[in-house]
């Protein structure tokens, strides 16, 4: 079956990659912190919806807790990308600020208001750090790192100095760049990435490590993090993936040019490295596999009519339509979960899931592929944990019925991504925050 077109309300492709910019400002909320940003400690205002048990553990599939906006999203600031996790919490962004929720009861640990709106985030975490893009007066010129098992921000300096009849200047713009800027993280740096030019900063102090202007007809259109630096260009009708050296980034580790006429949309993992290859129309054709320490191209994977062939639903490093684990990736499919072989780009098996649902690869675990099935307002959501090495289900738990308004909501608007956490399996929201009454995080019990 085809796959219905993505919802109007997403922004637009400019480089056939979602922008997940935030348009406006939150200064009415900064101008009344003080016009700076601050942490709020402890349980006091907490807001968590705990399970309907009562005392004790909520039973699988239960609601265990769940969280909405915590700020009123205005006009166009009401995107939420990203989620970051340390042993006991998740950390979720949203448009103009960071909270800290524990992952057994969603208490609240901290609350950091943003010194601007949220243009990107890094999806890696390095050393308790993260880093975020912010724009102030429509300008995504300003980058923040917050140490996110402190809920302390260290740091926050221009990305970049420009006059203000500086043509680059536009390519900070969202309404105008050619390609979105993006953001990751590797160890102890930072990568930020413009259509014009890309830099890498020590994460510590935000000291700069080295730059890399890009000429015409090349532009940069996307930065991936994680276990190394890659950064994605196009130039023409041909990509370009580049393993970043931090000492000298005119002096890559490598280098892998793409055929003429394909596209990388996304990068699905940078170990190994696993690429999401386009047609230029917006369309996803197939995954290209290169080799970590030259670059080389090891297999390719054509994508099926079955697969979902459209663009992630999330940025560049984490699609929720895909899960790399070690020489395997696990594809979401229309009915089912496919596991391929990276090596050689082989089907190992199809595990089959409900025929009119997409079976989402959430985790692996203890030889166990965690798949979830998002629910409708007819059926109720599963969570199979599936072997790796056969894909047959080993268990599966129903998520309560009382659920699947909420889930539908979620997933309808390809906004949801699954991620299991401890006991407790997050649906997380990384589309768009309408109102206070929006989810943006409902745990379930996920023993």
């Amino acid at each position: 079956m085809p796959h219905p077109p993505l919802p109007s309300y997403f922004p637009q492709r400019t480089t056939r990659r979602r922008k997940l910019w935030i348009a406006g400002l939150a200064l009415a909320l900064l101008l009344a912190c003080g016009g700076g940003a601050y942490a709020l400690w402890g349980p006091s205002g907490d807001d968590s919806t705990p399970a309907p048990h009562g005392v004790g553990s909520p039973e699988a599939g239960a609601l265990a807790w769940k969280k909405t906006a915590r700020t009123e999203p205005s006009r166009g600031v009401k995107y939420a990308p990203g989620a970051w996790f340390t042993p006991t919490t998740v950390v979720k962004p949203e448009p103009d600020m960071v909270t800290a929720y524990d992952l057994k009861s969603g208490k609240k640990q901290w609350s950091l208001v943003l010194d601007g709106v949220l243009c990107a985030s890094s999806r890696d975490v390095g050393g308790d750090r993260v880093l975020i893009a912010l724009k102030s007066a429509g300008v995504c010129d300003a980058m923040t790192v917050i140490d996110i098992r402190r809920g302390v921000r260290l740091w926050s300096q221009p990305i970049a100095l420009h006059a203000a009849d500086d043509p680059d200047l536009d390519n900070f713009r969202p309404d105008k760049w050619q390609a979105e800027l993006e953001v990751a993280v590797s160890g102890e740096q930072g990568l930020i990435t413009w259509a014009t030019g890309a830099k890498i900063i020590r994460l510590t102090d935000g000291k700069l490590i080295g730059d890399s202007p890009q000429k015409a007809p090349c532009r940069y259109i996307g930065a991936a993090g994680g276990s190394r630096m890659l950064t994605v260009a196009h130039c023409e009708r041909q990509s370009r993936v580049r393993s970043q050296n931090p000492e000298a980034l005119d002096k890559p580790h490598w280098t892998w040019e793409g055929r003429e006429g394909e596209e990388v949309y996304e990068v699905l993992s940078t170990h190994p490295v696993v690429l999401l290859i386009g047609d230029g129309q917006s369309r996803a054709t197939r995954l290209v596999t290169l080799g970590d320490a030259d670059g080389k191209e090891r297999s390719r994977i054509e994508l099926r009519h079955d697969h979902d062939t459209y663009p992630c639903s999330s940025s560049m490093s984490k699609c929720p339509e895909y899960l790399v684990d070690g020489d395997t990736i696990y594809l979401a499919r229309k009915g089912s979960t496919a596991a391929y072989d990276l090596t050689n780009g082989r089907e190992k098996w199809t595990y089959k899931a409900d025929a009119n649902r997409t079976a989402f690869p959430v985790a692996v675990r203890d030889g166990r592929l965690a798949v979830y099935v998002a629910g409708s307002p007819e059926r109720s959501g599963e969570l199979s944990r599936v072997s790796t090495r056969t894909g047959e289900a080993a268990r599966t738990t129903r998520l309560a019925p009382d659920l699947r308004a909420t889930e539908w909501r979620l997933a309808r608007p390809k906004g949801l991504v699954a991620r299991l956490a401890g006991d407790r399996l997050l649906l997380i929201n990384e589309g768009t925050l309408d109102s206070l009454d929006t989810d943006v995080i409902v745990a379930v019990a996920a023993p």
